[in-house]
């Protein structure tokens, strides 16, 4: 496993612009096209990077306490050390691979709270919340009117939530397919035309499927199947949490957003690409298995900022504003 960059993180960059979409059966046929590079991060959301966010925040107020950012599953406890203001978390003691956890139980708005966290440079201000990546002075309705939530990121947002296009691409489409060079898709995530087996690492292939006492599937740490890899290089595209997307699902009004990849302890793997998509849930609701892969701009964030910088006057000169 590569060492994080810069920002905490492992990118995998996703070329093959334009490539085919998928053309097989099912409802995602026609999708999965990207015409631009983008990276994706290698792991799901860390207990540990979660941790940092929910800590700048919850020890602020009690307005932001686990109820705002609280995952079920992941591998930290409230800090009993700590006496305010607010609440506190830490790494559950015993556990070596306690901040390499999946997270699970993330709703999507704080998802997207997450990436104007990242887009706004981790800053400790609530502000950093509030946009950047996504709108949330558009979040809004309810699951009878529908939900008034801005459906994808903002232009030029430098986090976010894949979009479903580009969630498919990264988990199922190989540049290398049927040979070098010769393109296509896979069926299932890792590379397979067959499902994952359940087991854990060294046994099976993914932790969906697991059903361990005390659901200890989910203390299977990320990237343990260190040999099951997406072609771009993803662990857990099946197993850990089930992940967001942008998409809505598909319905007369926007109430679900979609998730890809089958979850730890799911007893169903639906992770075929031809299959139905694996969950779908309203973007507030706090469910066990909700997670996060988050998506990035190709060259990194703090590169383009300075590419930016120097190509600013060159473009100045050559366009005039109107």
């Amino acid at each position: 496993m590569a060492a994080p960059g810069a920002d905490g993180f492992d990118w995998a960059t996703i070329g093959a612009v334009g490539n085919a979409a998928y053309t097989g059966p099912g409802p995602r046929s026609g999708r999965g096209s990207v015409n631009y590079q983008y990276k994706i991060s290698k792991l799901e959301i860390t207990t540990s990077q979660w941790l940092e966010f929910t800590n700048t925040f919850s020890t602020q107020t009690d307005a932001y306490n686990f109820t705002a950012f609280g995952p079920t599953y992941w591998g930290a406890t409230f800090d009993p050390t700590y006496i305010g203001p607010g609440v506190r978390y830490r790494l559950r003691q015993g556990d070596p691979n306690a901040g390499m956890r999946p997270v699970g139980g993330i709703s999507w708005r704080d998802a997207a709270r997450y990436c104007n966290w990242l887009h706004n440079g981790k800053s400790s201000s609530l502000a950093s919340l509030i946009t950047g990546a996504y709108d949330t002075t558009t979040f809004g309705g309810n699951r009878t009117t529908g939900y008034t939530d801005a459906s994808t990121r903002l232009p030029g947002a430098k986090y976010w939530i894949p979009s479903l296009d580009e969630w498919m691409k990264a988990t199922y489409y190989d540049p290398d397919r049927f040979g070098n060079g010769v393109a296509g898709w896979w069926e299932y995530t890792n590379r397979s035309n067959q499902q994952g087996v359940s087991g854990l690492p060294g046994v099976g292939t993914t932790s969906a499927g697991l059903r361990l006492d005390f659901s200890a599937e989910w203390t299977v740490p990320l990237g343990a199947y260190s040999n099951v890899t997406s072609p771009w290089g993803l662990w857990d595209t099946s197993g850990g949490a089930t992940e967001w997307t942008e998409e809505w699902s598909g319905s007369s009004e926007n109430v679900d957003r979609l998730l890809g990849g089958a979850a730890a302890g799911d007893v169903v793997l639906i992770d075929g690409v031809s299959g139905e998509v694996a969950r779908s849930f309203d973007p507030e609701r706090l469910a066990s298995i909700q997670g996060l892969r988050i998506a990035s701009l190709v060259p990194s964030p703090a590169t383009t900022v300075v590419l930016a910088t120097v190509l600013w006057p060159r473009r100045k000169r050559r366009f005039k504003i109107r």
